[in-house]
C-alpha cells in the first residue's frame, strides 16, 4: 500500500471540530460567570404593618338620636308544593345540602352523570343541559333544536 498524500487524515476533521466545541464551551461558562449576579433576582423587600394608636380623647357629637321604633316587614307566604311529574322529583326539589340555590323558572333538577349512571336513570345534567342515555354514552336532550336546560343536584 502506497502513502498518498492527498488523503485526508480522520483527525483533520475530528481535531479542529473538538477543539473549537471546548473553547466555546469555556467561552460561555466564562460569560454565565460574569453575568451571574446581574440578573438576580432582588430580595423581597419586608413592609412592616403598624397599628394605629387608639385615640382616648372622647369624641364630641351632636345630639344623640333617638331612633323610631321600627315596624317588621310582612312575610308572603311560601308558595304551595306543586307535584311534579318525574318520579324523583319529590327528591330532587328539595335544595341541596351544601347551600345551593333552587331551580330557576323552567329549569329541571336531574343527578349527575355519575350518579345517574350508578342508579340507572336514563336521563342527566351534564354542563346544565338534559342528557339522555344511549348505548354508548349520554346524548344531549334537543327540544326546537336547542338544549333543554336543568340543573344538576350532584357531579
Amino acid at each position: 500500500m502506497r502513502y498518498d498524500r492527498d488523503a485526508v487524515s480522520p483527525w483533520a476533521f475530528f481535531l479542529p471540530i473538538a477543539l473549537a466545541v471546548m473553547v466555546g464551551s469555556l467561552v460561555a461558562d466564562a460569560v454565565g460567570h460574569m453575568l451571574r449576579d446581574r440578573f438576580a433576582d432582588a430580595p423581597v423587600a419586608v413592609v412592616e404593618q403598624v397599628v394605629a394608636p387608639v385615640d382616648t380623647a372622647p369624641v364630641e357629637t351632636a345630639a344623640p338620636v333617638e331612633p323610631s321604633p321600627a315596624m317588621p316587614e310582612p312575610v308572603e307566604p311560601a308558595p304551595p308544593v306543586v307535584q311534579a311529574s318525574h318520579p324523583d322529583a319529590a327528591m330532587l326539589a328539595e335544595p341541596d345540602s351544601a347551600g345551593a340555590p333552587l331551580a330557576s323558572e323552567g329549569a329541571r333538577r336531574l343527578s349527575g352523570p355519575m350518579t345517574a349512571r350508578q342508579a340507572g336513570e336514563s336521563e342527566s345534567c351534564i354542563n346544565n343541559t338534559v342528557a339522555t342515555r344511549s348505548p354508548n354514552g349520554w346524548e344531549q336532550a334537543l327540544e326546537n333544536d336547542a338544549p333543554v336546560r336543568c340543573e344538576a343536584t350532584s357531579n
